[in-house]
């Protein structure tokens, strides 16, 4: 096996050369540069005393946009010099190399500040991290004739997910998750207009957010509510991470806790999804608790909800903001009464 290694099929910026070399000791990388990677989206690890010391990428946003190609310092043609057919050749090929420009730390094997990669079939996930915590995730996802980015970045206590490219098309669309007492709130807007609301809740709520649609169920053993409020004038796909899905899948995520460790399990769900080939629906909530439209100041409209008390359990009926049935009811009896309901809703 050869010892030594020798590459040009990229540049990388902080230090441009025509050619590098890794060197091996026991098979294994040892000193220099090491490609890593495919030849659509290259990184190269550079190695001291057989420790990993950096790794050399560049931004998929860049790249998709052709920016990687444009010349550096060292490698563009000399002013006014006149260069010979091989040369010309030689010219060309390094102006069109990969440009590595972003550059990560190692530190014990993993990286602690720049980016960590993650490959799919149709995608990269790309996982800044400053100060050995994740700030950002990147999902690039490529398609014939489409590419498209989606950003979700931790900003103090919000996570916020946007799109560059829609961005740059002229529909800037943006997704505000933060939470909200004891629930999760996702704020959407286009152009800077809030268009609608999503609610994320733990427990039997109290307190109900206004002019909203909510459902109340049992799953995984805890209560849950999922509401939304808007939207009436815009498309349902507006999702460019379906945090609905990732909602009725793992609700236990959205337990309160700090931000750092929601982003943690909220990023790696979402690469987890986005792997799966099948795109089915989530299963539907176990255990059916209410539905209920709210007016303002969250007042009840319509709907049917269940109640659980000490030694008492029941359900109230609404319509028109005034209960009009009051039942006795266990909450296994419930489900065939909140059936009937939904289906005499839909009915009419």
């Amino acid at each position: 096996m050869d010892n030594v290694i020798d590459q040009d099929s990229f540049v990388i910026v902080e230090k441009p050369q025509k050619i590098y070399k890794g060197f091996y000791k026991y098979g294994k990388p040892y000193n220099g540069y090491f490609s890593k990677g495919n030849d659509e989206f290259p990184r190269v690890d550079y190695y001291e005393n057989g420790e990993a010391k950096f790794q050399y990428s560049l931004d998929v946003y860049q790249m998709a946009l052709g920016a990687e190609t444009s010349e550096i310092e060292g490698l563009q043609e000399q002013q006014g010099e006149v260069m010979s057919e091989e040369d010309y050749e030689v010219y060309i090929r390094d102006l069109y190399k990969p440009k590595l420009n972003i550059k990560s730390v190692y530190k014990n094997g993993k990286i602690i500040d720049g980016y960590e990669y993650e490959e799919a079939p149709s995608g990269i996930f790309s996982k800044k991290i400053e100060n050995k915590k994740y700030t950002a995730l990147h999902i690039d996802i490529f398609a014939k004739h489409y590419y498209q980015r989606t950003l979700i970045i931790q900003k103090g206590d919000s996570i916020i997910i946007g799109s560059p490219t829609l961005a740059a098309a002229g529909e800037k669309l943006e997704i505000q998750l933060f939470r909200k007492n004891k629930s999760w709130k996702a704020s959407y807007t286009i152009n800077e207009k809030e268009i609608g609301v999503k609610y994320f809740m733990k427990g039997n709520v109290d307190v109900l957010p206004a002019n909203s649609t909510m459902f109340i169920y049992d799953q995984s053993d805890g209560t849950y509510g999922y509401g939304t409020s808007g939207f009436q004038e815009y498309s349902t796909k507006l999702d460019l991470v379906d945090i609905q899905k990732i909602y009725f899948e793992k609700p236990e995520i959205f337990i309160n806790k700090n931000m750092q460790s929601f982003f943690d399990e909220f990023i790696e769900i979402i690469i987890n999804e986005m792997h799966k080939e099948d795109k089915q629906r989530p299963e539907d909530p176990e255990i059916f608790r209410g539905y209920i439209l709210t007016g303002d100041n969250g007042k009840i409209i319509e709907g049917i909800r269940f109640f659980e008390k000490p030694g008492n359990t029941y359900y109230i009926e609404y319509k028109n903001s005034s209960e009009v049935k009051n039942a006795k009811v266990d909450l296994s009896g419930f489900q065939k009464v909140f059936k009937e309901f939904m289906n005499r809703k839909y009915e009419n």
